[in-house]
Parts: structure tokens; C-alpha cells; sequence
């Protein structure tokens, strides 16, 4: 999936659900091989923030806070799942643990920006709107084996010195092909804040 000005406007929910049901069909039984690059992991979490506009609509409309009030364990129930799925397939379940706050942290940035840039215009995108419970978040959890199986894929690649040059230069390869605003690039590196360990 490609987050970018022009498509994230007009990507439809179905679409971005049925590519991620679609990877996680074909990689469900599989091991992950080894990657040669961060390009997959860019992809992924582009794929997520693509997502998080559709998040982003739906609160604007119900007039939902974008971070889960302290009563609502939603992010920490991610967090946990995410953990535990990590352990269980031998990924370190701290790195899991930190790797989807950030993308937690990355989502909430693109919702704030978004927000902001519709209340400027006056004006939000006639866009379809997807349901929160039903729709939004399944199609969130759907990445979450996608990641952990790439995070598994990258590790020689995430043990290494160049580590964070490398995911830098993933992601800004992605932000140029994909022109994404200032604010999407941003997004982009804070999901990936610590794929390298740190």
C-alpha cells in the first residue's frame, strides 16, 4: 500500500484490507527469509499510516479524542498482543514492545496533523468512512504478523553498525518516490524510531 498526498485521499478501506488479509494468506505458513534491505518494513509502515487516515476521519467525525483516554486499554492491549506473538516466534518481546509504541506514536502524529490541516481548511475530505471497532482496527492488527515476520527477516540487517543509516535511507527513498509531505515523512521515521534496537 503507498501513502501518499494523492492516494492516501482516495485509497478505499476494502483496498488496504484486502492487500493486507491477501500478505498475511500467502506469508501465514511460511518462515520468513532473510531481507536484504528495510524496503518491506517502509512499506508496511506506510501501509499503517494509511490506515490512520481513515482512524484520523472517524474521530473527526465522532469528535473522539485521537490518544485512548487512560480508562481504555486499546494501546496497551496492542502493545501486549504484539509482545507476546514476538516471544512466542523468537523476536525479543522489548523490541516488539517498542516497535509498535512507536507505530502507536506515528499514527497518533499523522491523526494530530491531519486534524489540524482539516480544522485550517475548514473543511474535511468527502471521503468514505470506515468503522472504528469493526473495520479500522482489525485491518490495524492484520499487520501485526506482517511486522513481526519482517522484523524476524531483518535481523542480521538490524544487528548491524549501519542499522540506522540504512532505515534512514529506506524511508527517505520511500518519502521521495511516494512524495510525502514534511509531516508523512515524520510519521514515517517515528514508526521506525527503533527497528535497530535503540
Amino acid at each position: 500500500m503507498r501513502l501518499s498526498q494523492t492516494v492516501s485521499c482516495s485509497t478505499s478501506l476494502p483496498l488496504i484490507v484486502a492487500t493486507v488479509l491477501a500478505l498475511s494468506a500467502v506469508e501465514a505458513d511460511a518462515q520468513p527469509a532473510q531481507s536484504d534491505g528495510f524496503a518491506r518494513l517502509v512499506d508496511l509502515s506506510a501501509t499503517r499510516l494509511d490506515i490512520s487516515r481513515k482512524v484520523a476521519l472517524t474521530k473527526w467525525d465522532t469528535n473522539s479524542p485521537i490518544a485512548d483516554p487512560p480508562s481504555d486499554p486499546r494501546e496497551q492491549q496492542v502493545i501486549a498482543a504484539a509482545s507476546d506473538e514476538a516471544r512466542r516466534r523468537g523476536l525479543s518481546s522489548d523490541l516488539a514492545s517498542a516497535f509498535f509504541a512507536d507505530q502507536i506514536e506515528a499514527s497518533k502524529l499523522i491523526q494530530f496533523s491531519l486534524m489540524a490541516n482539516w480544522r485550517r481548511a475548514g473543511q474535511v475530505p468527502p471521503e468514505p468512512r470506515a468503522d472504528l471497532k469493526t473495520e479500522l482496527r482489525p485491518a490495524l492488527d492484520q499487520l501485526r504478523s506482517q511486522f513481526i515476520d519482517e522484523l524476524l527477516a531483518t535481523q542480521r540487517l538490524r544487528d548491524a553498525a549501519d542499522c540506522k543509516v540504512k532505515v534512514a535511507k529506506a524511508s527517505n527513498s520511500y518519502a521521495e518516490s511516494h512524495r510525502l509531505t514534511a509531516s508523512q515523512a515524520v510519521a514515517l521515521d517515528r514508526g521506525l524510531a527503533r527497528v535497530c534496537g535503540d
